[in-house]
């Protein structure tokens, strides 16, 4: 028997700890748990990709899918929600399924009292950071949720694809996908503009078009959030500048030292049966605003290590982790850089 939507419930079931499903045509489902692989005796067969096709892509995705061989589309099984990238590979359809976390299932962050602080903000721009499978989306989701129960605001996001459903709480949450509701990220911002918005989220922040759609909403007086896939707090930074030509950085480093409230770096580690979420964090203090705006970024690092407003470098953020033994800690040091 072919595999079925039921067959991904069971396999959660089974693998509580799993993060990614991936399925070939007519091969054996691979399962990543604890960062490992395991080789499952059921096979997908065409049956399988032709169900995905038509119930979880859109016509606008199906074409993407048909004319350039690769997609993204996100779906719900029950209380399940997976983010589907679909592809072919050796003239075979494939699929990768990353498991997304139940928000009201996961385990409270160490840092929950500074993402309370974070969703009282009423303007300007916080950056989450992290290469991908950082649980940096994930974060982002929960602070948005924290701002919609926090009062009620008129939420935008724009997202590939929509990830999290989100819970509307006192507000009204409008989730538009790229692709479905918006031609782009940068349109879609300057879009949200003319929506009445309190709050934009912005999920990837690629593109000078986006970088500067995104800082004129901050600008404005609006609260946008956004993700950046730099390793490092200061990184984000540096790559909002140079993404624009010389001639207009200095202009860019004076925006982004106004508007800018805090930047969230994250990894996640997996050790063995352990997952170790390390997050560096930046706040814009007066004396961090001024490093940025003269270009003087490499020193606000030293200001990170005082360890106020909330700051710590990613190294200290290593010797935050409990439950790990020292040998388990130098192996954090070395794969944080440090």
């Amino acid at each position: 028997m072919g595999v079925t939507m039921k067959h991904i419930e069971q396999w959660l079931a089974l693998y509580p700890e799993a993060t990614d499903i991936h399925l070939t045509e007519g091969g054996r489902v691979i399962v990543r748990e604890y960062g490992g692989l395991k080789e499952l005796e059921e096979r997908a067969e065409k049956s399988f990709f032709d169900m995905l096709f038509h119930s979880s892509l859109s016509p606008d995705k199906r074409k993407v899918y048909e004319e350039k061989g690769a997609c993204d589309t996100s779906f719900s099984i029950g209380e399940n929600r997976f983010r589907l990238h679909l592809y072919r590979a050796g003239g075979k359809d494939c699929a990768a399924l990353r498991v997304l976390p139940v928000l009201d299932r996961v385990e409270k962050d160490p840092d929950e009292k500074w993402f309370e602080k974070i969703a009282k903000l009423s303007s300007g721009l916080i950056l989450f950071s992290g290469p991908t499978g950082s649980g940096k989306s994930t974060t982002m989701a929960r602070v948005l949720e924290g701002i919609g129960k926090e009062k009620a605001r008129h939420i935008v996001t724009l997202e590939d694809p929509v990830e999290y459903v989100l819970s509307a709480g006192k507000s009204l949450v409008r989730q538009r996908e790229i692709g479905r509701d918006a031609v782009s990220f940068a349109e879609g911002v300057r879009e949200s503009l003319r929506e009445d918005p309190d709050v934009i989220a912005v999920g990837e922040m690629r593109d000078r078009e986006t970088i500067a759609a995104a800082l004129t909403a901050a600008e404005t007086g609006h609260l946008v959030l956004g993700t950046l896939h730099n390793g490092r707090a200061l990184e984000a930074v540096g790559r909002m500048v140079h993404v624009f030509p010389a001639e207009e950085q200095n202009e860019v480093r004076l925006i982004i030292s106004s508007v800018l409230r805090c930047v969230s770096a994250q990894r996640l580690w997996r050790m063995g049966t352990k997952t170790v979420l390390l997050r560096e964090i930046l706040t814009n203090t007066p004396a961090v605003a001024n490093l940025i705006r003269e270009g003087k970024e490499a020193q606000v690092l030293s200001y990170m290590e005082t360890g106020v407003n909330d700051m710590r470098t990613l190294r200290q953020a290593v010797y935050k982790v409990k439950g790990v033994t020292e040998k388990e800690r130098e192996e954090l040091l070395h794969l944080a850089g440090e």
